[in-house]
């Protein structure tokens, strides 16, 4: 039985004793705690799986190198991969359409035709892949995405002649000790297009033909390509005859600052028109030698701010440019040249050609040197010193506009060849060679053209012996100095 205390209790509620401040303190010091210690925890577990990642995808790189191709053979008994043999001990696997060969050798005969899917892997450090793909006829398609190696500093000659060869995929490959790609894609001759950014580094310093006989290359992106520190860029474009438009100001990371071989740069780019080369910095360039050697398509050369004070080769450097109208070389710095030999040769459409500020005191041959030149009407170049040449054969054969040659200051006294010196030359009305040497020639056939009545021609007898032709008005002068 209930008593009267119980029921008011029942309705009443008794108060608790509350809580102090210490114990809410210390529960909301413990759920910190907690948070702080799963924070932690988070952290340490991101923290582990990047040093798992890390060793699996870095630290075991070299085991992981692999590089990717794609053949189509259409001769089991022609074609077959070849491989550089120093690269045998690196290679840990070949796997040819997802089988494995049994054993690696330096030639793998494909046993069927069609198209055949390549992986190679390696599985130690290499310093070089030169070679590697030389040669390889059925090569359609390369991938080096998955090569990470930065040990790698020469790729010479790796993709030579593989003239199948259609399509490269670089991805992340780019080695930071790279310092040789030459005739990395020499001979790829059905290679049409080619992002080469495959460097970002300045250690690179040798790029010879690196595109060499590419006869059907139409575009190239040059990417991240540093080439800073290059010094030789010879034979670089030379064969390619299908490129029409090669664009260096694009080309962020282009340099030819420290590049002393030019020759052969641009030689057979038969389809080229224009060539703008206004950010070449050839200061330090001492070969210009068949730089442009017909290019027979070019209308339009920006080269005005050319520095030439260390050139030493010309010879060729503009031969058989036969579209070229006119040329600008009043600036050129040519102390130093030793050979100018062949230097405008066919430039037949060429009738305007400013290089009356060259020095020649050290050319010592200029053979051919304006050979058929056939539409240039005026040429001054009467302050050529001309005192060290040796060979002056043919240098204006088939020059057949020119009217009048005044080289009344060339002072021959080292000549040894002539020949066909004026040979063609059949509009010609006037000569001066009032100072012309020929006491030590060796030849000189067809020294003047054969020609004509009534040219006046001024030359001294004491120095030169070369029979006159008849009925010319020839004019004595027996002191010069």
């Amino acid at each position: 039985m209930s008593t009267e205390k119980d029921d008011i209790n029942f309705f009443v509620k008794v108060p608790t004793k509350p809580k102090t401040k210490t114990e809410e303190d210390m529960k909301l010091n413990t759920s910190k705690k907690g948070l702080i210690l799963v924070g932690i925890s988070i952290i340490l577990i991101m923290i582990s799986l990047v040093i798992i990642l890390y060793f699996i995808f870095y630290t075991n790189a070299d085991e992981q190198n692999y590089i990717k191709a794609k053949y189509l053979v259409q001769n089991t008994s022609e074609y077959y991969i070849i491989f550089y043999k120093s690269f045998n001990n690196s290679i840990e696997k070949i796997i040819v359409d997802g089988v494995e060969l049994d054993k690696i050798e330096n030639k793998i005969l494909f046993n069927k035709t069609g198209s055949i899917e390549v992986e190679l892997k390696f599985n130690k450090k290499m310093d070089n892949l030169d070679n590697f793909f030389y040669q390889s006829k059925a090569l359609e398609e390369a991938d080096l995405s998955y090569f990470f190696s930065d040990d790698i500093n020469s790729t010479s000659d790796m993709f030579h002649g593989c003239k199948n060869l259609k399509k490269i995929t670089f991805g992340d490959f780019g080695p930071k000790n790279l310092y040789n790609i030459s005739n990395m894609f020499s001979g790829c001759e059905n290679l049409e297009a080619i992002d080469i950014d495959i460097s970002i580094n300045d250690k690179l310093k040798d790029i010879y033909g690196l595109f060499y006989n590419c006869y059907h290359l139409k575009e190239i992106n040059f990417g991240d390509l540093n080439t800073k520190n290059v010094i030789n860029m010879s034979k670089l474009f030379s064969g390619c005859t299908d490129l029409t438009d090669i664009n260096f100001n694009d080309a962020k990371h282009f340099s030819t600052e420290n590049v002393i071989d030019m020759s052969y740069m641009f030689q057979n780019c038969k389809s080229l028109e224009n060539l703008d080369l206004k950010k070449f910095d050839t200061s330090k360039t001492i070969h210009m030698n068949n730089m442009f050697d017909s290019c027979i398509n070019l209308q339009n050369l920006q080269i005005n701010n050319f520095k030439t004070l260390n050139v030493e080769s010309m010879f060729y450097m503009f031969t058989n440019c036969n579209s070229l109208s006119s040329l600008d070389l009043s600036k050129f710095d040519t102390h130093k040249v030793n050979d100018m030999f062949g230097m405008f040769k066919d430039c037949t459409n060429l009738n305007t050609l400013k290089i009356n500020s060259f020095n020649t005191s050290l050319v010592t041959d200029m053979g051919g040197m304006f050979g058929n030149c056939k539409n240039l009407s005026n040429l001054s170049i009467f302050n050529f010193d001309v005192k060290n040449v040796e060979n002056m054969n043919g240098m204006f054969q088939g020059c057949k506009s020119l009217e009048s040659i005044d080289l009344s200051n060339f002072e021959t006294e080292n000549l040894e060849g002539a020949s066909y010196f004026l040979h063609g030359c059949k509009n010609l009305i006037y000569i001066d060679l009032r100072k012309f040497n020929t006491l030590k020639l060796k030849n000189h056939i067809d020294f003047f053209p054969r020609k004509p009545l009534g040219v006046d021609f001024i030359y001294n007898k004491t120095i030169f012996n070369i029979d006159i032709p008849e009925k010319w008005n020839s004019t004595i002068i027996t002191h010069y100095k």
